[in-house]
């Protein structure tokens, strides 16, 4: 009864993560992930931006829910946040009650609950790959907008020929910029909900010279061509400072995660061996330095990893 009992723990452990998975990598429908992003855009951000305001938003005074949501758009993925905290619960209680089965031990299974973590950590990484994509994609986006507007169009035009002909997430990102100017959102409404809705340093730079152009004039096709090949060479700068630095981040995280699982695996094989480092003052002290340390280690071998581009 109890191996039983085990096997249906593991088999809901297996189940939940790979709903984990499946609900937070790519469909495999592009037009349905666009179609729904599209929807989950206009209600992420509406934002009006008066005439002496910055279109520079604070992102950081949102509450902390809509910062989830916003960070599950940014991956792409397209369940709510109920549904994601559901599927958190679901992973950590699933990881839980596995180890709690093969040890039966509360005490040494709680440390499981932290594969509650394992859809947050897939989130994150796959917001960031997608704005990477999006910074990558920018400077064609760019060309393509300026080839459109040289040949008779508007700027508006050229974003949603953006929005048709290119692929997610720029894609996306531009039509809904282009659909929100049509339903009569202003232009600078507009690109303060891509700046929002997007976390790209080179974005500041397209909405300032479009939004200057509209109020001063002059060639934005021109403005717009130079921009995206100052774009271009920023990226690949950037991606030669990160191939070089790459060897520098990978120790950082070896050696920062090197401790963790060493002590893991032993409370795991031998638990009696680290009980002194949990029952007396100096080994709960000494175990908190050196977490503390190791921590500390991380960031500091990180930050010199770092080289801003």
């Amino acid at each position: 009864m109890q191996f039983m009992i085990f096997v249906l723990y593991f088999v809901a452990a297996l189940l939940a993560l790979e709903g984990a998975f499946t609900l937070l990598r790519k469909r495999a429908d592009p037009a349905r992930v666009r179609d729904r992003l599209g929807v989950l855009a206009s209600r992420i951000a509406k934002v009006e931006v008066g005439d002496g305001e910055s279109i520079l938003r604070d992102k950081d005074g949102l509450p902390n829910l809509l910062k989830l949501e916003l960070l599950l758009y940014r991956a792409g993925a397209t369940l709510g946040v109920a549904r994601f905290l559901v599927l958190t619960a679901i992973v950590g209680v699933g990881c839980f009650g596995t180890v709690l089965l093969l040890t039966q031990d509360p005490f040494r299974a709680v440390p499981a609950l932290l594969g509650g973590l394992i859809p947050w950590v897939g989130v994150r990484r796959k917001a960031g790959k997608r704005m990477r994509a999006f910074q990558e994609q920018l400077p064609d986006a760019l060309a393509l907008i300026t080839r459109s507007m040289r040949s008779g169009h508007s700027l508006v035009a050229g974003f949603q020929l953006v929005g048709e002909e290119l692929g997610d997430p720029i894609a996306t990102e531009f039509g809904v910029v282009a659909e929100e100017i049509r339903l009569g959102l202003e232009v600078r409404d507009a690109l303060a909900n891509l700046m929002h809705r997007i976390d790209n340093e080179e974005l500041p730079y397209l909405t300032t010279a479009v939004l200057i152009q509209r109020q001063t004039g002059g060639n934005l096709a021109e403005l717009l061509d130079r921009l995206g090949s100052l774009l271009r060479e920023r990226i690949q700068f950037k991606g030669r400072v990160r191939a070089l630095t790459a060897q520098g981040r990978g120790a950082a995280t070896f050696l920062a995660l090197w401790m963790p699982f060493i002590i893991g695996v032993v409370w795991l094989v031998a638990p009696g061996y680290l009980l002194p480092l949990l029952e007396t003052d100096w080994g709960r002290t000494t175990l908190a330095s050196a977490f503390g340390l190791d921590v500390l280690a991380y960031f500091l071998a990180r930050r010199i990893a770092d080289v801003e581009a």
